[in-house]
């Protein structure tokens, strides 16, 4: 989820110093996914890098708040601000959808005409026509039939999120004067049921609805704030972060980063002049912030077609890892392995995000102005 602050009808100045955040947190979901190739990354801080999506999640929460929480009025907004929300996730979501479904029929060609059989998947079979009609509909995150790590796995937060936009634009809408009492209803609900694993098939959503209420209720409260917050506590809060990513030990606390990272958020955009959003500035970060849903939604094909090119033609040594045949590499040959897959990350994410994301919400924002007023 961009950190650029939206009205229904045009962009107002993006909150740099969080969308530099959302670029490094998207670059540690991309270290996560990496496949343990040589022990020498198996870092608790990248062992714990899936709990980046929970920071998109109240990250979003505080950026619709703050565009769209005073401005869905009649069904008309409704409809305007959901489209919008399509035409910012759906695009790209389809091309790599597009590019799984290559994946699956290069396996098949690859088995049936060549002999070569993957030890980790058959073609279309967890990927199957059942999980791509989810994928289709964006409903493979929700409930217990969902298929949430079919195809393009990173997707499953974008299916949330997506139906999480209605349940906001709907409350915003129909409840406009107990919103709040509301969202903080439903983020202590989702925290609740996510800690006592009462979830019955729904734990994705259920992350989702928490982070991102979170959120909102973050964006509520910061122009409230009547505190002379020190310069150095979002770098602090930042540190605190880390640290919890490299130490926690159980999933059991993972709940923990929706408070860290409401804190943050609120350190950052409430300290102005505040260390760490000196650094959050860069030019070189905000860039990455910039391209970071690209990245998010790029970088696992990217991960599948070196392993193959380990597999296959590099012939590596394999090893099972987590029930799945994982090459394994040495120090030298990881290192250069991490290089080469975060550039090519970077620049497929430079192109999608000039070709395909950036025009497409330009026309979405065109047709919303011109057919959903």
């Amino acid at each position: 989820m961009s950190a650029t602050i939206q009205t229904p009808y045009q962009n107002q100045p993006k909150i740099e110093e969080l969308e530099s955040i959302r670029g490094m947190a998207a670059l540690l979901v991309v270290f996560y996914h990496i496949p343990n190739w040589n022990p020498l990354f198996d870092l608790g801080i990248v062992r714990s890098g899936y709990l980046m999506v929970h920071l998109f999640f109240v990250l979003s929460g505080f950026v619709i708040y703050n565009a769209y929480a005073a401005r869905i009025g009649s069904a008309k907004d409704l409809a305007r601000f959901q489209f919008l929300r399509f035409g910012r996730l759906y695009p790209v979501h389809l091309v790599f959808l597009l590019v799984y479904v290559l994946f699956e029929v290069a396996k098949y060609i690859s088995q049936a005409k060549l002999g070569i059989v993957s030890p980790n998947s058959q073609p279309f079979r967890e990927n199957s026509l059942t999980a791509l009609v989810q994928q289709i509909f964006l409903v493979q995150a929700i409930g217990p039939a969902g298929h949430p790590t079919t195809f393009n796995t990173p997707a499953w937060s974008i299916s949330v999120e997506f139906y999480t936009y209605l349940i906001f634009g709907a409350v915003v809408l129909l409840l406009p004067k107990i919103k709040n009492v509301l969202f903080a209803f439903l983020a202590l609900a989702a925290l609740v049921l996510l800690a006592t694993n009462a979830t019955y098939g729904f734990s994705d959503l259920l992350k989702c609805l928490a982070g991102f209420f979170i959120g909102c209720l973050t964006a509520y409260a910061v122009p409230r704030l009547q505190l002379a917050l020190p310069r150095a506590l979002s770098l602090i809060v930042f540190a605190a972060i880390a640290v919890f990513l490299q130490v926690k030990t159980s999933e059991q606390y993972d709940l923990i980063i929706y408070l860290l990272s409401a804190v943050l958020i609120a350190s950052i955009v409430t300290v102005k002049d505040g260390y760490l959003n000196r650094l959050l500035n860069l030019k070189a970060l905000t860039w990455l912030g910039s391209v970071s849903y690209a990245v998010y939604m790029s970088h696992v094909a990217v991960i599948w077609i070196l392993s193959q090119v380990m597999r296959v033609i590099l012939k590596k040594p394999e090893v099972m890892m987590g029930g799945r045949s994982t090459p394994q590499l040495s120090t030298v040959e990881v290192i250069v392995a991490w290089v080469v897959l975060v550039a090519v990350v970077l620049a497929i994410s430079a192109l999608v995000y000039r070709f395909i994301e950036t025009p497409m919400r330009t026309r979405s924002r065109r047709f919303a102005e011109q057919r959903l007023k």
